[in-house]
């Protein structure tokens, strides 16, 4: 099992994503250059189509988020690495949706009960960013500090955090069927990392002119609630977590056109089973289920099966009532007492590591 590379910054939205860039540019590199969604993307960029839609995603999104334009221009700085394709990256969703119809992503099983309000995560992705993720303690001007997950070259925010005011949170990959110029998902997961309430988390992340589609596990420690949002262009759907619920790579609520990938579907089934026969009660469960290997083509803790070239990069547990975030580079279940924990609603970026 790897350690998870920590690092701590504090300053404008630029001076933080120079402080990442310069810590973690060898990752960068290695990742982005091996990344396959991204060599489409450029290939498609290097058009005349691509780069009309690169200008239009462009200027769209720097009116909506000129600060977080500007983390990943100061990202691209202490990297040295082009911002273009910093930005494309961080587009992958809006490209990803005409581009590649993998319907990749994560998987979320949440639970509500009077002994437990917790959530877990698998953070699903690419080989790519194998053992190459980091968390970053980081506090931007005056909004509140946070730990969270990042990739190599991405903003932070599109995997799973929390933040100094309780707020907590995972995100997973939908794919509707209708992608258009609009506001990147990846800001808008960004910018839960600033919200102060669950109902700010809820406004920030269907805000209006999307271009793409996100689903979002959000609870809230000091009012011990946790929801589920669906997010389309144009539709979201709020549902409020009583009892156990999992979430894949497709919309169970919303009726939109979407890619639904046979992997997405196949972990939904094996959860449902599970649900059904021996629903979890406690953190204990919900680790179980999400390292559950039963099903050998498309398991829900995913191995880069032949059939399925996703792979489990690390696995999340939010607890709201004890107050913690583990992080289990292992195997979730089979390595319960091994895990990297952190405080929730305890924030505090500190000095620069």
């Amino acid at each position: 099992m790897c350690p998870v590379d920590e690092f701590r910054t504090r300053g404008s939205h630029f001076e933080v994503g120079q402080a990442i860039g310069r810590c973690f540019s060898a990752q960068i590199r290695r990742s982005l250059g091996s990344y396959p969604l991204l060599k489409k993307i450029l290939a498609y960029h290097r058009t005349s189509e691509g780069q009309a839609r690169y200008q239009e995603l462009l200027e769209v999104n720097r009116a909506r988020y000129p600060g977080y334009l500007a983390e990943l221009e100061g990202l691209a700085e202490g990297a040295d690495y082009p911002f273009e394709e910093l930005l494309l990256a961080n587009l992958r969703g809006e490209y990803g949706g005409y581009l590649d119809k993998g319907g990749r992503g994560c998987f979320d099983c949440a639970l509500v009960s009077e002994d437990a309000a917790l959530f877990g995560h698998n953070e699903d992705g690419s080989p790519a960013f194998q053992d190459s993720y980091y968390v970053i303690h980081a506090q931007v001007d005056d909004k509140p500090a946070y730990p969270t997950l990042c990739y190599p070259g991405f903003l932070c925010g599109n995997a799973f955090g929390f933040n100094a005011a309780g707020i907590c949170f995972s995100c997973d990959s939908v794919q509707p069927q209708q992608v258009r110029v609009g506001i990147g998902r990846h800001l808008i997961a960004r910018s839960l990392l600033e919200a102060t309430s669950l109902e700010d988390a809820i406004r920030r992340v269907t805000v209006p002119g999307r271009a793409s589609g996100f689903s979002y596990t959000i609870g809230s420690i000091p009012e011990r609630r946790i929801v589920h949002v669906e997010v389309a262009p144009e539709a979201h759907h709020v549902r409020e977590i009583e009892g156990c619920y999992v979430h894949t790579n497709h919309y169970r609520t919303l009726d939109v056109p979407q890619v639904t990938g046979r992997s997405s579907r196949a972990r939904l089934q094996r959860a449902a089973e599970i649900l059904q026969r021996d629903p979890p009660v406690d953190a204990g469960g919900v680790l179980t289920v999400l390292g559950d290997e039963e099903d050998g083509q498309y398991p829900i803790y995913r191995t880069g099966t032949p059939s399925d070239s996703s792979v489990t990069l690390c696995t999340a547990l939010f607890d709201l009532d004890a107050r913690w975030l583990r992080i289990y580079s292992g195997h979730p279940s089979r390595t319960q007492e091994q895990f990297v924990q952190f405080s929730l609603g305890q924030g505090q970026a500190g000095p620069p590591a």
